[in-house]
């Protein structure tokens, strides 16, 4: 089964840049033989499409900014899931499940499974490269989370390394 994880975000826009951060320390612990893609995207939509066509599996990884839960609160959502990330729609690109859709009304293999990760945010309009405190301190667990999910045990966790 080829897998992709994709970290979604805006690298500059603090707690926006989750979803990167994220994938940059899976990329770290994945094996080299996991078999597993890794890749950053900067808009959901028609990018995001093109991004995992070709794979039988995506995990993706995004920040969320429902006000519902407190910063760093990590969610599993489905595409139907009515509680969105911040960057799987995308106002020049749509929205991810009308992407799919018209991938595949063109053919485009696209996967049979999508796992989303949101990461509750406390700060997305602010420059800057550092997360909050709270979304901060959700890296570990996050980062454990797609790991589990790809099928990789991360040991380098257990010994304290965000």
């Amino acid at each position: 089964m080829r897998t992709i994880v994709v970290g979604l975000g805006n690298p500059i826009l603090s707690d926006d840049s989750v979803g990167i951060k994220v994938a940059a320390l899976v990329r770290e612990r994945l094996p080299a033989d996991a078999g597993i893609d890794m890749t950053e995207a900067y808009a959901g939509g028609l990018r995001l499409m093109e991004a995992i066509a070709g794979y039988d599996r995506a995990i993706i990884v995004d920040a969320m900014k429902s006000g519902a839960h407190p910063p760093g609160t990590i969610m599993r959502l489905s595409l139907d899931s009515p509680a969105t990330t911040r960057n799987t729609l995308c106002t020049h690109d749509g929205e991810l499940s009308t992407a799919l859709a018209l991938g595949r009304d063109l053919g485009l293999a696209m996967p049979e499974s999508i796992e989303i990760i949101g990461i509750e945010a406390a700060e997305v309009e602010q420059f800057g490269e550092e997360l909050t405190q709270g979304v901060s301190g959700a890296l570990p667990q996050a980062v454990a989370e797609v790991l589990r999910l790809c099928g990789v045990r991360d040991f380098a966790l257990k010994r304290g390394r965000p």
